[in-house]
């Protein structure tokens, strides 16, 4: 890599925020104009190898900041799920990682608060037992101590409602009044979803009340 001093600047014709250094007829980097101002990066700057890498590793590190405020921009992402896209767009792990740190001193990312929304709305819009609800945002990186934190307010009335509410829209599916073998049915797929034997009883107890023979 060519050291010495920057003999010419010129702003990108297509992006009015990057910029591109030159030492006589060769190009030696581009950079953003934030990279350029916290260098301070002008014509007649001494440059050399240790100092160029390190204005490409800034660079980096800016490029993969921007993308992922427009990726956390779309809707609350937990950590686990920036590095991962970060990884997936080419970054390397380091500098995954280190965009997370930032985001989290900013305020962009907060697992403890997505955790909390998660549990709130899935409660709310797409009923699911406790069991699920842990494995949803286990699979979205959230630790085991957040994620109970964030269950912690949820109690057995959350999961019967849930549970009741999948009920209900099974019950749509069957015509007349219900028999043994529908009832076996319904609790056979709450089970599965993960509900605790109390809950399942208590809708047992429901379906029987409300005529299943």
């Amino acid at each position: 890599m060519k050291s010495g001093k920057i003999t010419a600047v010129h702003r990108d014709i297509k992006n009015k925020h990057r910029y591109h250094f030159y030492i006589g007829d060769e190009l030696v980097f581009s950079v953003h104009e934030d990279i350029l101002v916290k260098y301070q990066l002008a014509k007649g700057v001494e440059v050399d190898d240790g100092f160029v890498r390190e204005i490409l590793l800034a660079e980096e590190e800016h490029r993969a900041f921007l993308l992922a405020l427009r990726y956390l921009g779309i809707r609350p992402r937990t950590s686990q799920q920036v590095v991962s896209y970060l990884q997936e767009k080419g970054y390397p792990l380091e500098v995954a990682e280190t965009i997370v740190n930032r985001c989290k001193q900013m305020g962009y990312i907060d697992d403890q608060a997505f955790a909390r929304q998660w549990v709130n709305e899935r409660l709310r819009l797409k009923p699911r037992s406790p069991m699920m609800l842990r494995m949803e945002l286990k699979q979205r990186g959230i630790d085991k101590e957040t994620a109970e934190g964030a269950m912690s307010t949820v109690t057995r009335d959350d999961e019967l409602g849930a549970a009741r509410a999948l009920v209900q829209k099974k019950l749509r599916r069957f015509e007349g009044e219900l028999d043994r073998n529908d009832e076996q049915k319904i609790l056979a797929m709450l089970y599965r979803k993960g509900f605790s034997q109390s809950v399942i009883q208590e809708i047992r107890r429901e379906l029987r009340e409300h005529g299943a023979d």
